[in-house]
This record gives structure tokens, C-alpha cells and sequence, in this order.
């Protein structure tokens, strides 16, 4: 008895609401002739436009090159702002940095990993030394000691 009793209120409720529908269109129609009575532009449709997609997570998709590869997205210049450049600059020295770092130590012997990585930052060289010292003494081109007490450690050639 239960099926024919939800039966009946659907179809209760299902006229109820067309009722109201028809009413609701009757009142739009209504503003629709006063809005042109007036001069005034009828607003778009009375439906409602379906929700946006929801913004996607993650990096934007780039444009395609010539090549058909993606190149990566670019950011709009803002009028005002100089353009920003991209970034930090390789940059070209007389001698490589092992180089310079072997003739640092050639040059002072016993000096301490703060002694060359302070040379390398007066040279202009960006970053730290210590990936060179590593190398030479790999290569057994210099030598490392430990200062004891004290972190770091003492090169000679």
C-alpha cells in the first residue's frame, strides 16, 4: 500500500509544480511587456546558464610551436612594470672553476674551505666551491685535512 500512496504524492506534487511553473512564466511574460512598454532591453533568457566547468589544478597548457611541442605558457606584461628577465645569466670566466680553485690552493697552502669559498664569491661566481674542492680531492689534486675542533677542513696542493 505504501507504492501507491508515493505514487499519488508524486503526482500531487508534479501538478503543484506545474501549476507554480505557469504562474512564474506568467509573471516573466508580464515583466517582459513592461520592460518594453519602458524602452528598456529585456535581460537574457529567464533560464539560468549551466555553471562553469571548475578551474582545472595544476600548470596551464601551453601553445604549440611550429614543431608541435608545447612551448610553456608566457605571463602578460603589466603596463608600468619593466618585463622581468629569466631568470640568472650563465656567465664565461677566464678559467673554469676547478682551475681556479687549484691555483687558489696551489697559492696559499693550508687554506680553509671558507678562505676558497670566499675567493670564489670575489671572483663573481655564483654558489659555493665546495663541489669543486669535492672533485680535486677525488682526484687526488689536492689535499683535505679536518680541523680539529672547528667544522670545515684545511687544502693543499
Amino acid at each position: 500500500m505504501a507504492k501507491s500512496t508515493t505514487a499519488s504524492e508524486l503526482l500531487r506534487l508534479t501538478k503543484q509544480l506545474k501549476a507554480e511553473r505557469a504562474e512564474h512564466l506568467a509573471s516573466v511574460a508580464s515583466i517582459d511587456q513592461v520592460f518594453a512598454q519602458l524602452g528598456l532591453e529585456v535581460p537574457g533568457e529567464a533560464v539560468a546558464a549551466p555553471a562553469a566547468a571548475p578551474k582545472k589544478r595544476g600548470r596551464p597548457a601551453g601553445k604549440k610551436n611550429a614543431l608541435g611541442k608545447k612551448k610553456p605558457a608566457t605571463k602578460k606584461k603589466v603596463a608600468g612594470r619593466p618585463a622581468k628577465s629569466g631568470g640568472r645569466k650563465r656567465k664565461k670566466f677566464p678559467t673554469s672553476g676547478d682551475g681556479s680553485v687549484l691555483e687558489f690552493v696551489k697559492a696559499n697552502a693550508g687554506c680553509t674551505t671558507a678562505d676558497v669559498n670566499a675567493h670564489w664569491q670575489k671572483e663573481g661566481r655564483a654558489g659555493k666551491a665546495d663541489n669543486s674542492l669535492s672533485k680535486l680531492t677525488r682526484e687526488k689534486k689536492i689535499k683535505r685535512k679536518n680541523v680539529k675542533g672547528s667544522r670545515g677542513s684545511t687544502y693543499s696542493a
